[in-house]
């Protein structure tokens, strides 16, 4: 019985260690198509393989080894500036804390708001997203009627994205707003802006 049960439990951490594996490499995939995160990825993989090169790194003495870094830097540098291209494309803003910690920058870019790696915010019991044409939060009584619940925050901390509403003038939306919703306090909130 005691075998039966090791084997059992030995059966479901492989198990859970399998999906845990693929779950990253899709979420790898998934946060690379948000240009916040995609740009500083790029950035630490070329950096990586910059530093492999001046530090004359061993490694590059084996065949081929040489060759991948440089390609790996080639590639990843243009990735990193494709993703540059996107955030120009779109409307960035900087979290600006008003009652709790909260820090990082945001990205409007067709129809979905992209949160940057670092983003992070003081949890809260019931953390919610809103988007609004108030240029200040703090200007009107929260919700106005133009605010927009996007739902609860996925996460206090780092990259993720939203789908936002199909809008009529959506440029009149320019606010992003963190509001707890259960204790009806403004957390922060960012202003996005065009990039030139």
């Amino acid at each position: 019985m005691r075998l039966h049960f090791s084997l059992l439990a030995a059966a479901s951490v492989l198990t859970l260690t399998a999906c845990s594996a693929q779950e990253r490499s899709q979420n790898l995939e998934s946060l690379l198509q948000n240009p916040l995160f995609a740009e500083r990825y790029a950035e630490e993989i070329v950096q990586s393989m910059v530093e492999m090169k001046i530090a004359q790194d061993p490694l590059l003495e084996e065949a081929g080894k040489e060759a991948i870094v440089d390609s790996t830097r080639q590639d990843w540098n243009q990735r990193a500036a494709d993703a540059k291209q996107l955030q120009r494309e779109g409307r960035l803003g900087l979290f600006i804390p008003i009652k709790e910690h909260v820090t990082g920058e945001v990205l409007v870019k067709d129809s979905i708001l992209y949160f940057g790696p670092t983003f992070e915010v003081m949890p809260g019991p019931a953390l919610h997203l809103y988007y609004t044409t108030a240029v200040d939060p703090r200007d009107v009584e929260f919700p106005d009627e133009t605010a927009i619940d996007l739902g609860l925050l996925q996460s206090p901390y780092g990259a993720q994205q939203f789908t936002l509403p199909v809008l009529e003038n959506p440029i009149h939306y320019r606010t992003i707003v963190l509001w707890d919703a259960a204790l009806e306090r403004l957390y922060g909130f960012a202003q996005i802006s065009e990039q030139r």
